[in-house]
């Protein structure tokens, strides 16, 4: 056991000192961020990156780590994820962390939800160990014909499904689809049902980093120093499926219907002390092409096991042992041949090792070998396996030992496999199943209210509406104050399903964006691009910050008190809106116009949903609109015939006057 920050590091921990492999986890109440981990600690990079501890990292951007992927971070080039990484090990080692900063930054793991750590814009399998190879080659066309004639000339692979690429402690369902209807005889076509021959494949896989290689191949040298980290990963394979659907171009849907990897990605620095021959020991017979060899030809010296549990068992079995040097193309070699056609990789790629497989039967990486293509049984415990059965719960492990004691390992790799056609787990809701039980205080006059009230039209999210009387000061009342702190409208109420928790917002813009956010999925009001973004911001603001506040009742009666009357609310009032309303004319005029709405959209947006209420303001303080902002005026028009705007109109809520 060794101690650091405070921090308890078992000795076999996966995750020592020598190790600081980085991930994405959340919190309670919080969105996912960047993070490492130490022993049993998760320690929040983001509060570290406030805190200004990586400001020292040559190279580092600034605001990396509080995103929801490590892209941002490796798509930086290698020596600023080494110096980051020596920052990191210095920060730990030197214990130069105060106690409020770990406070804040630590966590139980037991605590955190571990989500995929990059966005993978691309997944390639590869087909890398020898022993692997040669297994299936003998079953399938014997001894003489094991290896293909192209094997040892480059790393075969096949390109997968970036979108079923799940973080582990996923379910896995068993796959359906076409099953070749008589085992002897492929011309009597197939059946459609639930996959019999359910698989793992024991993997590693390669992160690819750094920026991307528009100019064309890449060369060995350029490979090794694209190679970000590794994780462990199992290719759920369905045997059956694949039979009968891989010829003549290989894999397919008996691959794209899950792939699990580790959590953590061990950056490969971490792995440089633990270097080793492969099983091939040299590439001689054939020397590979030129721009395939390797002058320092190896891979790692990585344990690694699977395990299966049963619904009844207790405790996982372990029924393979292999180890990472069981390769005969590394990730180098790999990810300069994918290269080699001008192919661009982009930090976030992953590229799978393929079944690692040692030399003796209790190696192999996969049911397929391990029962001999079905041939014979294998113990699980108290019971024994050909194939994979609903309710099996497959765990991978790898880790590097160190010679004086600790460990560089991934954790675990693990999913469970569901029967056919079960539905997703119900963690697994999408954004708009996550929110419910909307209920929006506001006044039916109130133009901020009308703003919200037109993005969850937008939305198309149902609400219940709570009136809150601004003439008899409701807003004042301390029951409502507790929740609105400012006491002021719009507040917006919801149940998190996720939590069980209420969230509350106040404040008309940090709601629609509240909304922007977790539905993105609905129409949006704010423009993805970041320009038309930037130009619909400043015309909101000139409303909600130059205009609106300016205008109000509270604001304007105090004025005219102060000025003993020589000043009235209506004069103020009217005046804040003709400079306001005059300006967004101008900005909205110069647009370079295409659809009808202010930023020439063909669809209201945020800026609209922000202007007509305004509109409604200034013809109460009888500004002389058509004047001051015709545009604005037609603008408004057409909005009132949009569904949006009509069922949000202050006359058609249940709190308006009858009259």
């Amino acid at each position: 056991m060794t101690t650091c920050c405070g921090i308890n590091i078992p000795d076999d921990s996966d995750f020592s000192l020598s190790n600081l492999p980085l991930g994405v986890v959340s919190f309670q109440d919080a969105p996912p961020r960047c993070a490492t981990i130490l022993g049993n600690t998760v320690i929040d990079l983001s509060v570290l990156e406030e805190a200004g501890l990586f400001e020292t990292v040559p190279g580092l951007s600034c605001n990396v780590f509080n995103q929801s992927t490590l892209n941002s971070f490796i798509e930086h080039p290698r020596p600023v994820w080494r110096a980051f990484r020596q920052r990191l090990h210095e920060l730990f080692s030197q214990e130069q962390l105060s106690s409020p900063l770990c406070a804040a930054a630590f966590h139980n793991v037991q605590t955190v939800q571990c989500h995929l750590p990059v966005s993978i814009g691309d997944y390639t399998d590869f087909y890398s160990s020898r022993e692997h190879a040669t297994n299936v080659g003998i079953m399938f066309r014997g001894k003489d014909n094991a290896l293909q004639p192209n094997w040892l000339h480059l790393p075969v692979g096949y390109h997968g499904r970036s979108s079923t690429v799940f973080v582990s402690g996923h379910d896995v369902v068993r796959p359906c689809g076409q099953l070749q209807k008589d085992a002897e005889d492929p011309n009597q076509g197939s059946v459609y049902g639930p996959c019999r021959l359910l698989d793992f494949e024991l993997e590693m896989a390669a992160v690819v980093g750094g920026p991307p290689n528009t100019s064309g191949p890449l060369t060995m040298e350029q490979a090794k120093e694209r190679v970000f980290g590794f994780v462990l990963m199992n290719d759920w394979s369905a045997r059956d499926l694949q039979k009968w659907e891989y010829v003549p171009l290989g894999p397919f849907t008996a691959k794209n219907f899950a792939t699990t990897i580790s959590p953590w990605i061990v950056m490969t620095a971490a792995l440089e002390p633990f270097t080793a021959p492969t099983s091939a020991g040299k590439q001689e017979d054939p020397v590979p092409l030129e721009y395939l060899q390797d002058p320092t030809y190896s891979s790692y010296d990585i344990c690694l096991t699977v395990a299966i549990q049963s619904e009844v068992q207790t405790q996982p079995h372990t029924i393979s042992t292999s180890n990472f040097k069981n390769m005969y193309w590394n990730p180098a070699q790999q990810l300069v041949h994918h290269a080699v056609s001008g192919c661009i990789m982009r930090a976030g790629d992953l590229l799978g090792s393929g079944t690692i497989s040692g030399q003796t039967p209790d190696s192999y990486g996969s049911m397929l070998e391990l029962s001999w293509k079905g041939s014979k049984e294998v113990n699980v415990g108290d019971e024994v396996r050909k194939f994979l059965k609903d309710g099996d719960t497959v765990v991978m492990r790898g880790h590097c030992q160190i010679p004086n004691g600790g460990r560089v390992g991934f954790g675990d790799c693990s999913g469970k496999v569901l029967p056919a056609n079960t539905k997703l787990p119900a963690c697994c809701v999408t954004p708009n199943e996550r929110y419910t039980e909307f209920k929006l205080y506001g006044y039916w006059r109130s133009s901020s209210t009308w703003r919200v009230r037109i993005a969850l039209a937008a939305k198309g999210i149902s609400y219940v509406t709570i009136p809150v009387n601004l003439l008899e000061a409701e807003q004042t009342k301390p029951e409502f104050v507790a929740k609105s702190p400012m006491g002021q409208i719009p507040l917006l109420e919801v149940t998190d399903s996720q939590t069980g928790k209420t969230l509350r917002l106040s404040q008309s813009l940090a709601i629609i964006d509240f909304l922007e956010n977790e539905f993105p999925h609905k129409r949006c009001l704010t423009p993805k691009d970041g320009r038309d973004r930037y130009a619909a911001l400043e015309m909101v603001q000139i409303i909600n910050s130059g205009t609106h506040p300016m205008q109000n009742f509270p604001y304007t009666r105090e004025l005219e008190k102060q000025s003993n009357g020589t000043i009235t609310a209506e004069e103020l009032g009217r005046a804040a809106n003709e400079k306001g309303l005059a300006a967004l004319e101008t900005l909205v005029t110069k647009r370079q116009r295409q659809g009808p709405y202010c930023l020439g959209t063909f669809s209201p947006s945020i800026v609209d949903a922000v202007m007509v209420p305004q509109m409604y303001n200034a013809r109460r303080f009888n500004v002389d609109v058509d004047t001051i902002c015709p545009t604005l005026v037609q603008i408004d028009a057409l909005c009132q015939q949009h569904p949006w705007f009509k069922d949000s109109h202050p006359c058609n809520q249940p709190d308006a006057p009858s009259e």
